[in-house]
């Protein structure tokens, strides 16, 4: 407000200074009018006639109108200035308009933050509206990745070796599962999660060999991504109905052990599967599972499934 204030100031001072310039010029036009004496000019005609000098008084007026002309030109020329100027003048007033008109609106936005601050810290309604909202965007965050993942599967408990051929480990497990499994069917098969070893049974030492680690090494899972999701789905239903298939007949080294082919989850879901898990152990349901990504659980035959999308519900379901 202040910088506003000073430039009218300076724009009343331009207008005085202006029309004081406008009267000087009116006077001196004035003068330069009433003067009517005659400047005379040579006779280009008559080269020998003889040139009067011209009087004092001529050449005072000659000098007159010649300043007279010097002071229009620099008189247009300040005109122009100082109508820049003002031109200038009224878009610095836009500009410091626009510039209010952002910090009023800074404030309020500053202000309604304070009194969402101040709500939020007395537990209002719009605090946990917002609570509710975030838990909603978390929760579509969530199923939007387990969609990602609806063409892997996650084979558990095949024993794990240098050079191992992941593919040919999938097409292996298909055969065995009974289920025709094309090459081009594998979009990629690897082998996730770090290494962890068993511990070693005391009184052995030296250096181990790779193979040896490779063995005493817990077996980490196999992702396996495929291409059509008619195939990911015959393959949980055949390792469903054939519960205790091993390893024996895949030419690998130690004794068979048994796999198991699931879903492959989230890691946000895979935690609210073992939590579901741990809760139907401890009060005795009998059922929970994953259909799509998705962990259900029920308390026996007949009853209604639970859907458990997040820790509150697992509290809400088993109380």
């Amino acid at each position: 407000m202040k910088s506003t204030a000073t430039t009218k100031k300076w724009g009343r001072e331009t207008s005085q200074t202006t029309d004081c310039v406008l009267i000087s010029f009116f006077f001196l036009n004035e003068v330069l009018k009433r003067d009517n004496t005659p400047i005379k000019t040579s006779d280009s005609g008559n080269a020998s006639a003889d040139v009067q000098a011209p009087s004092p008084a001529e050449r005072q007026h000659e000098n007159v109108a010649e300043e007279l002309r010097l002071f229009r030109s620099e008189f247009r020329a300040a005109r122009d200035d100082i109508a820049g100027l003002r031109h200038e003048v009224a878009e610095l007033r836009e500009l410091i308009t626009g510039y209010q008109a952002r910090f009023e609106a800074v404030e309020e936005r500053v202000k309604a933050l304070e009194e969402q601050s101040q709500e939020r810290a007395s537990g209002g309604a719009d605090y946990n509206e917002l609570a509710g909202t975030v838990a909603a965007l978390k929760q579509e965050l969530s199923d939007r990745d387990q969609d990602l993942l609806l063409s892997d599967l996650e084979i558990a408990g095949v024993p794990e070796h240098p050079n191992e051929n992941p593919s040919h480990l999938t097409s292996l497990i298909a055969q065995k599962l009974g289920v025709s499994l094309d090459e081009r069917d594998v979009v990629f098969a690897e082998r996730v999660g770090p290494r962890r070893l068993v511990p070693a049974a005391s009184g052995t030492g030296g250096e181990a060999s790779s193979e040896a680690v490779a063995g005493r090494a817990r077996p980490r899972p196999l992702v396996v991504r495929l291409a059509r999701r008619g195939i990911r789905g015959e393959l949980l239903r055949a390792a469903r109905t054939r519960r205790g298939v091993d390893t024996s007949g895949f030419g690998l080294p130690g004794e068979a052990r048994r796999f198991y082919v699931n879903e492959r989850l989230t890691r946000l879901n895979r935690s609210l599967l073992y939590s579901a898990r741990q809760e139907c152990k401890r009060l005795e349901w009998r059922y929970s599972w994953t259909k799509d990504g998705r962990v259900y659980v029920r308390r026996k035959s007949g009853d209604a499934a639970h859907r458990i999308k997040s820790e509150d519900d697992i509290g809400k379901v088993f109380g």
